[in-house]
């Protein structure tokens, strides 16, 4: 008897930063959409001053996709308990985070966090109380952000 065995090419796309990377362009639309139909309440500066906007919100969004990314795939790595805690700290984060929603990590924490508690339903066939608060406080968190980028 004779084993064959093929490595799968498939796209996951509970992969932490697919997450990340979905987070952080909803937080550059958003807050671009914002700015070009005249939503946001703030006024606009100088050229050189928008430059040097855009270079710190790139930036933190890159440090929080980092941030997210590597505490993702560490959880991912690990037990269902450690997945579970993870996604909570994530979407807390999310939340936390929502007072300085002009800095994307609301977004990328929040989409994160939801991925992450997918991939523990995936994993154990149901979500965990704590999983499922992350569920849903991500994602609220994410949504507020997103409306807050395009009206703020």
């Amino acid at each position: 008897m004779s084993t064959a065995t093929t490595a799968s090419h498939r796209i996951d796309v509970l992969h932490p930063l697919i997450a990340a990377a979905i987070g952080a362009v909803t937080f550059g639309l958003t807050m671009t959409a914002g700015e070009v139909f005249g939503l946001n309440s703030d006024s606009a500066g100088s050229a050189a001053t928008s430059m040097l906007e855009i270079a710190l919100y790139v930036g933190l969004v890159v440090a929080a996709m980092a941030i997210a990314v590597w505490l993702g795939l560490h959880a991912r790595a690990g037990s269902p308990s450690r997945l579970s805690a993870t996604t909570l700290g994530l979407a807390v984060a999310s939340a936390a985070t929502y007072v300085g929603f002009w800095s994307g990590w609301p977004h990328v924490f929040g989409a994160v966090a939801v991925v992450l508690a997918v991939e523990h339903r995936r994993r154990v066939g149901s979500f965990s109380a704590a999983t499922l608060i992350a569920l849903v406080l991500g994602a609220i968190a994410f949504i507020a952000s997103t409306v807050t980028c395009l009206l703020g």
